[in-house]
């Protein structure tokens, strides 16, 4: 039976492939290695790295101030994020394709900024999706 529980506002996901390169609850996967693929591990990421992102659905959005150098943009999409030139923004779709909406995401899913979201709260997501 599929675990739909909500944290936070953000939507529990089934697991669609496993957390790449872990070794235990706390360890951040390593992008380089291959691309992240589930929400609580690209949110971990994101907090790692000190990105200004935010949790949209079940997809996380980054919006810089400026344009990142060029080591950051190698390292977003090397983790998978990828660039929406109508948002402009960099967007991760945590394994959940879709097509393209019409209107902002954020008014339909609402949003939660990456930094809000707690340690224990990753560990539940984690917990619901496996």
């Amino acid at each position: 039976m599929e675990n739909n529980t909500t944290l936070a506002g953000i939507p529990a996901s089934p697991t669609t492939t496993q957390s790449i390169n872990s070794t235990g609850p706390d360890t951040v996967p390593d992008p380089t290695q291959d691309r992240l693929q589930e929400l609580p591990d690209v949110i971990e990421f994101c907090k790692v790295h000190g990105f200004p992102a935010d949790v949209v659905g079940r997809w996380v959005w980054i919006q810089f101030d400026s344009k990142p150098d060029a080591d950051t943009r190698t390292l977003l999409k090397a983790a998978g994020f990828r660039w929406v030139k109508a948002r402009m923004q960099w967007a991760h779709n945590c394994g959940y394709h879709s097509r393209k909406g019409k209107g902002n995401p954020r008014w339909k899913y609402g949003s939660v900024p990456v930094s809000a979201i707690t340690r224990d709260e990753i560990k539940s997501l984690k917990g619901a999706a496996g």
